[in-house]
């Protein structure tokens, strides 16, 4: 009786646990001039939280990411940051773009929730004391070497820099300038401009297009295009670079017949190569008869392997305090042969950093 007793009280404990929810919160631009970033890191992470839960979740407990719009509005970020954290999420996770995670992330501190994978590189999250925040991507600072790198060995000399006068664009400057110093090089020309004063016509001019070899550019991606539209009206016709973060610039430049050489923070998506990870999101994508391959989708399913593998690693009972515990403890991780690592003393995950050329006609080639 007594046995039977016990085993009626564990099918009961497994029944319940296996109905308890995880909930993880999300705020991303869903609508706006970003949505489709945000769309598509969103629906990255929840193709592998979908399969992850057909499975049976994770310790028999189904995660749910909970993702509310904040419209490319860094006060709505923060806002939904607050909502889901009252909700009790025992985690934050995907926060897109830079003004958006550096709002939410200061809501994750305040209450001492983990802060997982925010979709941007910026210098601000990396910086010791951010004690709450676990990056996965590369940082800014990781991409603008590559573009030095990649300038360096082309033998370029006369290079121009254009960005908005922001803190992070400042540090992108200095970063690239002292790369540039080590090698007996400067900036031929560098032009900062207020974000709410931008005149696109001197900037150009300034840039002096006609003697810069190349222009690297810190900027929304429709600015980027734009820039690079006055540029070719005075004659210039020099090699431009861009960020990740400028987003899929070929369709504003697809009427100007251009492309652009950006740096990405995730594999190349449409071939697997040397990345195991690509086929198995390939696969996942074609089960989901989803045809929208790219980088952004990619980082969401990616991103979401870091937060389940950190929930798997969780001891007791999933709480913001448990949740930290298992994200100091992470080390490195190999994800089909892409590499990063997240410890107590070192949050800056992967390193990965890939040259791609942006062509007008709609797609990504390396």
């Amino acid at each position: 009786m007594k046995h039977l007793l016990a085993l009626a009280a564990l099918t009961v404990t497994l029944v319940a646990s296996a109905q308890e929810k995880i909930l993880i919160g999300q705020s991303a631009p869903l609508t706006g001039p970003a949505a489709a970033a945000g769309t598509a890191f969103v629906g990255g992470a929840r193709l592998y939280i979908d399969q992850v839960n057909r499975a049976g979740g994770v310790k028999g407990r189904l995660v749910e990411l909970r993702t509310l719009d904040d419209m490319y509005v860094p006060e709505r970020a923060a806002a939904n940051a607050k909502t889901l954290v009252d909700a009790g999420a025992i985690s934050l996770f995907g926060f897109v773009n830079t003004p958006a995670s550096v709002a939410g992330a200061q809501v994750a501190v305040e209450n001492r929730v983990p802060f997982i994978a925010p979709a941007t590189g910026v210098s601000s999250l990396r910086q010791p004391g951010n004690d709450y925040v676990f990056n996965v991507r590369s940082s800014f600072k990781d991409e603008t070497s590559h573009i030095v790198s990649h300038l360096q060995v082309l033998g370029i000399k006369r290079i121009g820099f254009f960005s908005l006068e922001i803190p992070e664009s400042k540090v992108m400057f200095d970063h690239m300038g002292g790369l540039l110093g080590k090698g007996g090089q400067k900036f031929f020309t560098a032009v900062n401009q207020p974000p709410g004063k931008v005149d696109l016509k001197k900037a150009a001019e300034e840039l002096k297009p006609k003697e810069v070899q190349a222009i690297v550019m810190f900027c929304p991606g429709k600015m980027c295009a734009d820039l690079v539209g006055e540029i070719r009206k005075q004659g210039g016709a020099p090699t431009f670079y861009t960020i990740s973060s400028a987003g899929d610039v070929f369709g504003e430049l697809a009427a100007q017949g251009v492309s652009i050489a950006v740096t990405q923070v995730m594999p190349y998506p449409w071939t697997v190569g040397a990345f195991p990870i690509v086929a198995k999101y390939q696969q996942a994508m074609k089960a989901a008869d989803d045809t929208r391959i790219g980088y952004w989708s990619l980082e969401g399913y990616i991103s979401a392997q870091v937060l389940v593998e950190g929930l798997r690693r969780i001891n007791g009972t999933p709480s913001r305090a448990s949740m930290l515990a298992a994200m100091q403890n992470l080390g490195h991780l190999n994800l089909g042969g892409f590499d990063l690592t997240i410890d107590q003393n070192d949050r800056s995950g992967s390193h990965f950093t890939d040259l791609t050329l942006a062509r007008s006609g709609g797609k990504y080639i390396r």
